[in-house]
């Protein structure tokens, strides 16, 4: 009996003892994971922040037509490639040629009235000296018949008949005098340009020329065209957006960082980004943080005064720009796509400028052979 307690004894010892190596062996297992992962987070993962909640943002232009009118022609499509500059959509003309052929009727009746003030004027200078030698002379007969009158010599009668002589040549040059200034009011100016008359029909002339060349609807950018809304035979109006276009070259991202993940974030960081769509990996750099996160600029802010308040960690919008590198290499990207985004902290890059003002000149008129058509009306009617 003493035998078996003291082989049970030993059997007891010697399992503790290989208990206690298993937990060891465990634990030393346990420290080595931890100090694997420590050295893994400090190599891979220190000095990185990263999100899933990104995606790809970029202008979306729409084009509007800016004149009323029927489609006549149309050759676009949704996904569509478009270059700037070339006419996608027409308008019928004929509405706006009649204007324009109106406008130049009226600039031809303007440059002949023009000239028909110049002679007014002229035939009005002559009438106030006209009616001024006719006052002279009858101011002279006047002054002789009043001296014969006192004298005796000359009757009253013969007095009074030259008396309202001259005042009728006074009331005479008098209005001469107003007439030259209305016809001078009317007729005056700098040159034929800048007479009211005329001026305001070349005003009238270029603003039917105007709506005459937009009667073709071109895009400002090349992209890919989105959200087509018009048909052929369409009347569309003024401001009635047709289409969109988006230049997916000009792309950006929206990385949506919880605040927390914001304190060594930097403009200037670089940024690793792969794409849900097809995969690839793209490279990007910080340019922008946000002034305020998501629900600060929500149509319906939240009220955070309110007495059931709960704290919720709030995301803030982080700019990406793609490397015109990584675009060419991978390919775009559509719009509102996902992306996962790893901000690298730990070195500030320098972030290549990029112009910020984008013009265009497809609205410009030609004013080359708009001058030349005034010109050639002003030369055609003049004297």
């Amino acid at each position: 009996m003493e035998n078996n307690d003291m082989i049970n004894e030993v059997n007891n010892k010697e399992n503790n003892k290989i208990a206690m190596k298993k937990m060891m062996i465990f634990l030393g297992i346990i420290l080595g994971i931890g100090v694997l992962y420590g050295v893994y987070y400090m190599i891979f993962l220190a000095g990185y922040e990263e999100t899933e909640n990104a995606y790809v943002h970029g202008n979306q232009v729409p084009i509007t037509a800016q004149i009323n009118g029927v489609v006549q022609e149309i050759e676009l499509q949704n996904t569509q490639n478009i270059k700037a500059g070339v006419p996608v959509i027409k308008l019928d003309k004929t509405p706006y040629e009649i204007a324009f052929k109106n406008a130049e009727i009226e600039l031809a009746n303007a440059v002949r009235k023009y000239y028909m003030l110049q002679n007014g004027i002229a035939i009005n200078r002559e009438s106030v000296n006209s009616a001024e030698a006719n006052l002279n002379l009858s101011t002279k007969t006047y002054q002789r018949e009043q001296k014969s009158t006192k004298a005796g010599v000359t009757s009253k009668e013969s007095f009074d008949s030259i008396s309202t002589k001259y005042q009728s040549s006074k009331n005479q040059y008098q209005q001469s005098i107003l007439n030259l200034k209305n016809s001078e009011i009317q007729g005056i100016s700098k040159d034929i340009l800048s007479h009211p008359l005329v001026a305001g029909a070349i005003e009238n002339l270029k603003n039917s020329y105007y709506n005459l060349s937009k009667t073709e609807i071109l895009s400002p950018i090349s992209g890919v065209i989105a959200q087509k809304r018009v048909e052929l035979g369409q009347q569309v109006g003024a401001g009635q957006t047709l289409f969109t276009v988006v230049n997916l070259n000009r792309t950006w991202i929206d990385a949506n960082f919880k605040e927390t993940q914001l304190k060594d974030i930097r403009v200037g960081n670089k940024v690793e980004i792969k794409s849900d769509v097809n995969g690839k990996v793209y490279e990007g750099y910080v340019t922008g943080i946000s002034a305020g996160s998501g629900s600060a600029f929500a149509l319906i802010p939240t009220q955070n005064a309110t007495g059931n308040w709960i704290k919720i960690v709030q995301r803030v919008p982080v700019r990406i720009d793609f490397t015109e590198e990584s675009l060419k290499r991978n390919g775009v990207l559509p719009l509102g796509t996902s992306l996962v985004v790893k901000v690298d902290t730990k070195e500030i890059y320098q972030v290549p400028k990029k112009e910020s003002l984008q013009s265009s000149t497809l609205y410009n008129i030609d004013y080359d052979r708009l001058n030349m058509i005034i010109e050639n009306i002003i030369k055609e009617n003049s004297i």
